[in-house]
């Protein structure tokens, strides 16, 4: 299985990077959309992605920036299947609805395809208020992988509860947004040596990251990290 990325705030040549995340996998499942339908649909277009194609979309918390390509893509393609969180607005549930989608509220950790699971809620706050927040896990040959969409809640809450509720042994990659701008180096280190005792090969981290933990990163883990930007295509 592969996943391909389609927006972020960094992109290859001759696509648009913008604010936020989104990653198509294994074709047919949409991982967060990104704060711009315009820059999002320009760079599936590029990367010859049909929105016909997709089956399903998944939605990591209701924050502008991983939402606004979600409208159009509805617009496009009516009862496209549209997983979110219990505690997201009313507003954010009435809109999937008015916009012909199929809301699917996931209360616990569920499985989405074959190889592609959600882990449910997992607590977390922002700007003192209280949030919650799901992660995506594909399970391939080489181990499972998580997909993480700003892990506000900490990135090693989030593997750790992946762990536990789902009884995964075996983790390969995390990637996606770690949520880290800001953190002295010593704090990144940390989560990096945690992340390394879990057994993580890979990392990828992108999005809100933040430039200087990106960079602690990959001087931790060398060839195992992975420059994500819009257009790099993942194999899990």
């Amino acid at each position: 299985m592969y996943a391909k990325v389609l927006f972020d705030a960094k992109a290859r040549r001759g696509l648009s990077s913008g604010w936020g995340f989104s990653c198509l996998l294994d074709g047919k499942i949409l991982f967060d959309t990104g704060d711009s339908a315009d820059t999002l649909l320009e760079n599936m277009k590029r990367l010859m992605v049909s929105i016909n194609d997709i089956e399903g979309v998944v939605i990591s918390h209701d924050h502008w920036d991983h939402t606004g390509g979600l409208w159009e893509i509805l617009k496009q393609k009516k009862g496209i299947k549209v997983y979110a969180l219990e505690s997201f607005s009313d507003e954010f549930k009435k809109a999937v609805l008015d916009a012909g989608g199929k809301l699917v509220i996931v209360k616990r950790s569920r499985k989405i395809t074959d190889n592609i699971f959600l882990t449910g809620e997992i607590s977390s706050e922002y700007k003192n208020e209280p949030m919650g927040e799901q992660a995506l896990v594909v399970k391939g040959e080489k181990g499972s992988s998580v997909l993480t969409g700003c892990a506000h809640p900490g990135i090693l809450k989030v593997l750790d509860i992946v762990k536990d509720k789902m009884k995964i042994k075996r983790m390969y990659m995390v990637f996606g947004g770690f949520h880290l701008d800001g953190l002295k180096r010593e704090e990144v280190e940390d989560v990096i040596s945690g992340l390394k005792k879990m057994g993580i090969k890979k990392v990828g981290p992108s999005h809100c990251t933040g430039e200087k933990a990106r960079r602690i990163f990959k001087g931790k883990y060398h060839t195992n990290f992975i420059p994500v930007k819009a257009g790099h295509i993942i194999q899990l």
